[in-house]
Order: structure tokens, then sequence, then C-alpha cells
């Protein structure tokens, strides 16, 4: 088995050395707060004193640090200390412009580097679930894409692109966000009506809306603004949600609610509701 380095054993990281070390791999881990690294010891970790040690013998490196500020700087400092022909193996959620200028750098320094994000809970990082979003040289990505498949449900080869996978974390991130803002407002509309938030979610046991990522997201993408649900109906419920809500605070429809209105002002009020990203399209 090969010998891997894990820089950054938080919530996620420890979850994907843990499923390495079940599936008997040498790992030698390394986290700034070092009592998350010493954790794993338990599970047959060993724990290095820096980044630069847990590199040295390695033959793949897998990171899962906070941004792009960080990534960068763990970097540049291992780097004189890797090994040559190991392969680095990032799972931090980055920004697109700082993942492919750091892929830039990292091929002109002839350092093997992809980017690999995931849609992944702890728990499915340690049940080898989900799914990983890989972006990178194609030689690379071809080299280490068997054990990359061991540690997800999905590896999803998304090209060369340096900034591919960086942006499709980002989108997929996006909605995980938008939904819990958009429950949160649901629970301000029941407390202000008198509903228990349990209540309020038993509507989605029926009534699911997921599908509009598709159905009315694939419209919008084409521009088409063909009303299925005019703007202005749309608004009007809007007024209504804000309303029932009464003195609760609310997270997102104020500013939908302000999106709606630009756009009615533009002329878009008997287009479809998408037509709040007529903007952007």
């Amino acid at each position: 088995m090969a010998n891997v380095a894990f820089l950054g054993t938080g919530l996620l990281g420890s979850a994907m050395v843990e499923g390495m070390l079940r599936r008997g791999e040498a790992v030698t881990v390394w986290n700034r707060t070092e009592s998350k690294a010493r954790a794993l010891e338990a599970h047959g970790a060993r724990v290095a004193a820096s980044p630069g040690d847990a590199v040295v013998a390695a033959d793949r490196v897998h990171m899962t640090l906070p941004d792009d500020a960080v990534v960068d700087h763990i970097v540049n400092g291992f780097v004189p200390r890797l090994r040559a022909g190991a392969i680095v193996v990032d799972h931090s959620t980055t920004s697109p412009r700082g993942t492919k200028a750091r892929l830039e750098r990292m091929a002109k320094a002839g350092i093997t580097f992809i980017h690999a994000p995931v849609f992944m809970s702890p728990q499915m990082a340690r049940d080898s679930a989900g799914i990983m979003l890989v972006s990178g040289p194609k030689a690379a990505v071809e080299a280490v894409h068997p054990a990359l498949q061991k540690m997800t449900g999905d590896v999803w080869l998304l090209g060369e692109e340096g900034d591919r996978a960086a942006a499709y974390k980002l989108f997929g991130n996006s909605m995980l966000f938008v939904i819990a803002a958009g429950i949160t407002d649901v629970f301000a509309m029941a407390k202000g009506i008198g509903l228990s938030p349990t209540e309020a979610l038993a509507v989605f046991s029926k009534f699911q809306p997921g599908g509009i990522i598709k159905s009315r997201g694939e419209k919008m993408a084409r521009g088409d603004f063909s009303a299925s649900f005019e703007l202005t109906m749309a608004r009007k419920d809007v007024r209504l949600m804000i309303e029932a809500a009464g003195s609760q605070p609310m997270t997102v429809l104020p500013s939908i609610a302000k999106k709606m209105d630009e756009a009615i002002a533009k002329g878009h009020g008997a287009d479809d509701m998408g037509a709040i990203a007529a903007e952007v399209i």
C-alpha cells in the first residue's frame, strides 16, 4: 500500500483518514491543532511535527484545509521536502481563481497537483460514499484515480481546467446554504402564525421542491422566461410570506422580494419568476 500524508484533520479530514487506515494504508497526519491529529493515533495514524515531516516519505499527499491562503502557505512550506513523483491531492474548498493559479504554479514547478473537493459528510467519508469532484492534469488524475475511487462512491472527472472542480463545489454548497436559509424563513412564518417547526416541515413530506433546479433552472439557463408562474404573482406570494412571519426575522425572502421588485420595474412582471436571473444570464 502507498504511504500517505494527510494535512488538515478537522471533521472531514479525520474521517477521510479513518477510512484510509481501515483500508490498510499507512497514513502520517499533521494538523495545526495537534490534539486533532493525535486523536487519530488510536486508529493507527502516525503524527508528524510539521507538514514537511509528514510529506517527506509520502507517495500521496492529501489536504483538507480552510482556504486558499492556508493551502498556499502549507504547500509552499512542504514542497522542498516533497519526494519525486509524489502526487498532491487537495480536497479543500477553495476559490476557482485561486485554485486555477495554484495548479498552474505547481505545474511550472514540476509538482503533480490535482484539486478534488467533495460533497461528503464526515460519516460519508468514513464509509467511502458521496461525490468527489476532480480537476487536474490528465496523467496525474489517471495515476491517482484508483486511490480516489476507494475514498468515495462517485469520482466525477471534470477535465484539466484547474478551476472547474472548485467552481462546481461552490455551486453545490450555495444551494445547501440557500435551502437552509429557506427553511429558516419557513420556521419564521410558522412561528408567526402559531405552528411548530415540525408542523411546518410536514408540507415537504408531500411537496418536494428540489426538482426546480432541473426544470426551471434549465429554462433560466437558456434565457427562456416564458411564464408558468408569473413574476408578479410570485411577488404577491412573497408578500404573503413576509406578512405571515409578522415580527419574526427573515433570512432570505426580503432580499428575494427586492430582486423581484427590480425585475418587475424593468418590465419582467409578466415573465416567469425565473426572470429575476435576467441580468446574469
